[in-house]
């Protein structure tokens, strides 16, 4: 699943403003997880994934947070 899809939805449910804390948390969680050498996101494939995942939630932030859902 997309994360835009996922934010999207916590727009919709919850409004911009918790949505925007539910992206920033999870981009630190993300980050984390690809940095700590013992997690799997360390390692092929989710690696790339969570890497891909986390541009996505910072673009977002970029430009997502201040028009609301695209």
């Amino acid at each position: 699943m997309s994360e835009q899809r996922r934010i999207d939805f916590l727009v919709e449910r919850d409004g911009l403003q918790l949505a925007t804390e539910w992206v920033r948390r999870t981009m630190q969680i993300y980050r984390r997880a690809v940095l700590a050498k013992g997690h799997f996101a360390h390692a092929y494939p989710y690696r790339h994934r969570f890497v891909v995942s986390y541009l996505e939630l910072k673009r977002w932030l970029r430009v997502g947070s201040t028009t609301g859902p695209t």
